[in-house]
Parts: structure tokens; C-alpha cells; sequence
């Protein structure tokens, strides 16, 4: 179980159009939520992700989404986040997944 007691070393928020994203990094580990074309806010199952990509969702935001074998889940994060964002998952996941 992860220390709650341990600050994040990045926490990413957006509220946008009626949906939410947060993307939060710690040393080692990535949470995330979303409720982006869902009927409620989700925790991303972290440990079960096995790919990640990172792209425009619409005009003013971006999505990082991650994969698990049942679904993908978008996070939405704001335009000017998308270079930080992608750093702190590449650090933790690994290099994105290649489209194609």
C-alpha cells in the first residue's frame, strides 16, 4: 500500500466541460482519475496498465491514455501540461505506446 503521507511530486488537475482529469506522480508510481466519457470519476488501475499513449483529445485539451487489458482510460490534462505530463509517465512506464 502506498504511503499517503508522501507528497506528490507532480499533481496535474483539469476541469473541463463538464469533465475532470488529474494526473498525480510520486517517486516511483503514478495515480490518475478520470470521469472522461464515464457516468462517474474512476481511479485508474495502475498496476494493470499496459501501454500508455499521450495526444489531442479536442481542441483545448489533451488525453493521456492508459491501457489495461479490459479498457482504455483517457485522462484529460490541459494543453500547456502535456510536456511535464509526459515526462512523469515515461519515468514511471516506460516509453509511450507507438500508434500504428
Amino acid at each position: 500500500m502506498p504511503d499517503s503521507s508522501v507528497s506528490p511530486t507532480l499533481d496535474l488537475q483539469l476541469s473541463w466541460r463538464g469533465a475532470y482529469g488529474r494526473l498525480r506522480a510520486f517517486p516511483g508510481r503514478l495515480e490518475a482519475e478520470t470521469d472522461y466519457q464515464r457516468p462517474a470519476r474512476t481511479a485508474v488501475p495502475m498496476d494493470e496498465v499496459q501501454a500508455w499513449r499521450l495526444g489531442p483529445c479536442d481542441e483545448d485539451a489533451v488525453c493521456v491514455e492508459f491501457v489495461t487489458p479490459q479498457e482504455t482510460y483517457r485522462v484529460l490534462l490541459d494543453t500547456p501540461d502535456e510536456r511535464v505530463a509526459e515526462l512523469a509517465v515515461r519515468k514511471v512506464l516506460g516509453p509511450p505506446q507507438q500508434e500504428g
